[in-house]
């Protein structure tokens, strides 16, 4: 597992774990410049990976999206029958979710300790969040097997240490860190903002906290690329047409241990 920081600004050096995660993913999406496409979900990676195994859920069964964010998978979910609850740690978010999507249950909450009735759902999926906090995924696995009925389901992605950043990450701090000078050091302060796993990784923390690991898989390899070009490859100004074209191709030719932005795991609760 590896450790990824992000610059922050004065007001957060001193501020408490959960107020940080709060305050960044509250002006994340209120900074977001486009509404989630509800009906573009099924296209989506994540939900081709979920379907045959919610399809053995009978309708109506409770489902947990946890660190809902902009809420386009609870709406969705919640379309296709199920009864499904979007948490999120923003409490302005949350507020701003119960008003646009009045039919759909939104609830504010912190996905280490949600305070819900323990075996109270059926299926569990988070994406992005568990790897959020410093502790490491422990606190929230430990709080997704409570919630979960035994052989419930539970689906998370975390960034993928891929070979990219493994290969990365053994080269000099300066030549990959933009932030950092070899002689005066970091330019601004920074503080910590994400874990990165690789499948072996994932797969311990899911099995040492009372899962049963089912299937890990990379997933968002178009993602990869672009982040790929925007580090490695400056000469590719992003959101021009070179730029879309090269994405396209590093995604389609690069293996996808190489390059894929995420992993996710599908696990049941033994």
């Amino acid at each position: 597992m590896k450790k990824d920081y992000t610059p922050i600004s004065d007001a957060d050096r001193t501020a408490d774990e959960t107020s940080f995660v709060e305050r960044y993913w509250t002006e994340n999406w209120n900074n977001s410049d486009h509404l989630p496409d509800v009906s573009a979900l099924t296209r989506r990676e994540e939900y081709r990976i979920m379907r045959p195994f919610l399809a053995q859920l009978p309708k109506g069964s409770r489902i947990l999206d946890g660190g809902c964010g902009l809420g386009e998978w609870t709406v969705f979910f919640a379309g296709q029958g199920f009864d499904v609850v979007g948490l999120d740690l923003s409490g302005e978010i949350v507020e701003k979710l119960k008003i646009r999507f009045p039919a759909c249950q939104f609830v504010r909450g912190d996905i280490r300790q949600t305070g819900f009735e323990a075996q109270s759902f059926a299926a569990y999926f988070s994406w992005g969040t568990f790897e959020h906090f410093e502790s490491g995924l422990g606190e929230c696995l430990v709080e997704a097997h409570r919630l979960l009925r035994p052989g419930g389901r539970l689906f998370i992605s975390v960034p993928f240490n891929n070979w990219r950043h493994i290969l990365r990450d053994a080269r000099r701090l300066e030549c990959w860190d933009d932030d950092f000078d070899a002689r005066d050091g970091y330019r601004q302060t920074h503080r910590f903002y994400q874990w990165r796993l690789t499948r072996p990784e994932l797969q311990r923390e899911l099995e040492l906290h009372g899962f049963q690991t089912e299937r890990i898989t990379p997933i968002h390899k178009l993602t990869g690329a672009g982040r790929w070009l925007q580090l490695d490859f400056p000469v590719f100004r992003q959101n021009t047409r070179a730029y879309f074209v090269a994405r396209r191709a590093f995604a389609s030719l690069m293996p996808a241990a190489y390059i894929s932005h995420m992993i996710l795991a599908v696990a049941k609760r033994r």
